[in-house]
């Protein structure tokens, strides 16, 4: 049982979980919409801009992000990942365009395979947390 926990706690270093980010693009909330950009899979070390102005910069995962009170208008989004994690890096240009109060717009980002080194990285850990049960046993 002790081997187990350790693996299972191992696993748990290791794993992050994605999160589903709402922000608003400024305080005024007459007369505005929203964007949900949605990547294919979890995207990490994501950057996100709306008309030059930079709303999300951090390296953590992400499911989706929601920005609310988007002004009427026309706007480019831009959606940004170098992560070591993929293959390519994510560089999604989109112009979406508010028509109304309420109005709700999707963006879907397309998310490059994992790298090989992600993969030789996870296989690595993978090994270093089963090993101490190994020897154990």
């Amino acid at each position: 049982m002790k081997h187990l926990s350790v693996f299972v706690i191992c696993i748990m270093l290791f794993s992050s979980c994605a999160k589903k980010v709402v922000m608003p693009y400024q305080n005024n909330s007459a007369n505005t919409g929203s964007i949900k950009i949605k990547p294919s899979t979890s995207l990490k070390a994501a950057s996100v801009t709306i008309d030059g102005n930079l709303l999300w910069d951090r390296k953590k995962k992400i499911k989706s992000i929601t920005i609310t009170n988007v002004p009427i208008g026309t706007h480019n989004v831009n959606v940004t990942s170098a992560s070591w994690y993929y293959k390519e890096a994510v560089n999604h240009k989109e112009t979406i365009r508010i028509n109304s109060a309420g109005d709700n717009k999707a963006i879907l980002v397309s998310v490059p395979p994992y790298s090989t080194g992600y993969w030789i990285c996870c296989g690595v850990a993978f090994l270093v947390c089963l090993t101490p049960g190994i020897l154990l046993l």
